[in-house]
C-alpha cells in the first residue's frame, strides 16, 4: 500500500473513531484534551462533534491554521514532558476529561515513547468511562484502568486507529 493510501485509510479510522466517541459520549458530562494539535483538522473536527463543550490543546508549536485556533488559554504549547509536569495543570484536568484525543505520531522512534509518557500523565484526568482515541497503539499498564475497545461494525477502519475505555470502578 502506497504511504498516500495508508495515511487516507489512517484519517478515515481517525474520523470515524471521533464521531463513535461522540455517539458513546452524548450526554456525559466531561472537557476534551487534544494532544497533536497540529494544524487543528482533528480540533475542528471534534468541535462540531461535540458542540458547546470545552476543548483543550496541547502541542509542541503552534502551526494551526487561523480559522481552526483554539480559544486563549485553551492551548498548551511545549514539550509535553515539560507541560505535563505543571503540577497546577495537573490539579485543573485532574478527573475532568471525558476525551482524550493523542495524534502525535510522526513516523520516528518516539512514536513508542511518547504516547505512553502523555497516558502515564494523564491517566488520572480521565473520568470513568472516558475514552481515548489514540494513533498509536497503547500498551495498557494496569494502574490506567483501561481497556481496549472492539469496534467492529461500529468503526470499520478500527484497526488504523485505537480506542480505549477507563474502566468504572
Amino acid at each position: 500500500m502506497s504511504r498516500l493510501d495508508s495515511h487516507i485509510q489512517q484519517k478515515i479510522a481517525q474520523r470515524d473513531s471521533i464521531n463513535l466517541a461522540a455517539r458513546w459520549l452524548a450526554g456525559k458530562d466531561g472537557v476534551i484534551v487534544e494532544f497533536g494539535l497540529s494544524t487543528g483538522r482533528s480540533y475542528s473536527h471534534l468541535l462540531e462533534r461535540f458542540p458547546g463543550r470545552e476543548i483543550f490543546c496541547f502541542d509542541r508549536l503552534d502551526k494551526t491554521h487561523p480559522r481552526s485556533r483554539p480559544p486563549a488559554g485553551h492551548l498548551f504549547l511545549g514539550e509535553f514532558t515539560d507541560l505535563l509536569a505543571d503540577a497546577a495543570l495537573q490539579a485543573r484536568f485532574a478527573g475532568r476529561v471525558i476525551l482524550a484525543h493523542i495524534d502525535i505520531g510522526s513516523g520516528g522512534p518516539e512514536d513508542e515513547v511518547i504516547p505512553e509518557l502523555v497516558m502515564d500523565r494523564i491517566a488520572h484526568w480521565l473520568k470513568p468511562g472516558a475514552l481515548v482515541l489514540s494513533d498509536q497503539d497503547l500498551t495498557l499498564q494496569p494502574a490506567w484502568q483501561m481497556e481496549r475497545v472492539v469496534t467492529a461494525g461500529e468503526v470499520e477502519h478500527a484497526g488504523r486507529y485505537n480506542v480505549y475505555r477507563r474502566r468504572t470502578p
